[in-house]
């Protein structure tokens, strides 16, 4: 049964720049649910709804009022409440999900994805973390962890009933994988971050599935306490033209932390008054 919810929205800024991306604004979401929380990944394709997944296993929905700034909340099914859920991609009509511990993606209705034999290999804090679907269904993901400081990311795709894997993404800083989108632009988004003893950080690199050869080019990288811990990435294009990415933060349950919404735009995106409202 839904559960209904108010949430605060807090509107803390809107002007900041960053290229090539543009700070949009950074909302802090507020509730009373004991269960809201722990927020790891975010699906989202217009400015005024979300999925967003908690790591204990449970799916919201947002509502959201840009006008008032206020935000509504449902509590939706998924396959495997209770586990370590950490990545979210939308294909067509279908949800699906990435877990660790163990290492595995299922859809919405419970149907599990055949697991790439390295699933299995990756440890209990360290698999599947974030997760991307391309408009023909493709399904992407990566590991939080490489294994070894010099050693790439892989990217898998599930293509075609087929797991291989297009590339890597070399492994650069103290950053690590923490969710994934394909934006309108076919380009994978990948959101990084790194935690430092003063706060976090956080990183977006991109590139095209299409050539996977290509270095992926970095679009942002914040200073330590910018934002909190974001975890979750959405690509989604406004009715005026703009490319959004509006990203999640997961609090870990704890006070001295907070669930945030940030979202930025493609700065290139932006031209003749396009916005993310």
């Amino acid at each position: 049964m839904l559960w209904r919810s108010g949430l605060a929205l807090i509107l803390t800024a809107a002007t900041a720049t960053a290229d090539p991306l543009t700070f949009v604004r950074s909302w802090t979401l507020v509730s009373d649910r004991p269960d809201f929380g722990g927020l790891s990944a975010i699906e989202m394709d217009n400015p005024y709804s979300a999925f967003v997944l908690s790591d204990r296993g449970t799916l919201f929905t947002l509502t959201l009022d840009r006008v008032t700034q206020s935000v509504d909340i449902d509590v939706a099914q998924q396959p495997y409440p209770n586990r370590d859920s950490e990545g979210l991609a939308l294909a067509g009509d279908t949800l699906f999900f990435s877990y660790e511990d163990p290492g595995r993606i299922a859809s919405h209705d419970g149907t599990q994805v055949p697991s790439h034999p390295d699933f299995a290999t990756y440890s209990r804090n360290g698999s599947l973390e974030a997760l991307a679907a391309d408009a023909d269904g493709t399904l992407y993901t990566l590991p939080e962890r490489s294994g070894d400081k010099n050693r790439p990311f892989p990217i898998y795709r599930y293509k075609n009933g087929t797991w291989d894997i297009l590339t890597t993404l070399p492994r650069t800083g103290p950053f690590l994988p923490a969710g994934a989108d394909i934006g309108p632009d076919g380009q994978l988004y990948i959101l990084e971050r790194a935690f430092t003893p003063l706060g976090f950080r956080s990183r977006i690199r991109r590139m095209d599935p299409k050539a996977p050869d290509t270095p992926a080019e970095t679009l942002l990288s914040t200073s330590v306490g910018r934002h909190d811990n974001l975890e979750g990435v959405a690509i989604w294009q406004s009715d005026s033209g703009a490319t959004c990415l509006t990203m999640v933060s997961d609090d870990n349950f704890l006070p001295v932390q907070r669930s945030e919404l940030v979202e930025y735009a493609l700065t290139e995106t932006l031209e003749g008054g396009a916005t993310c409202d």
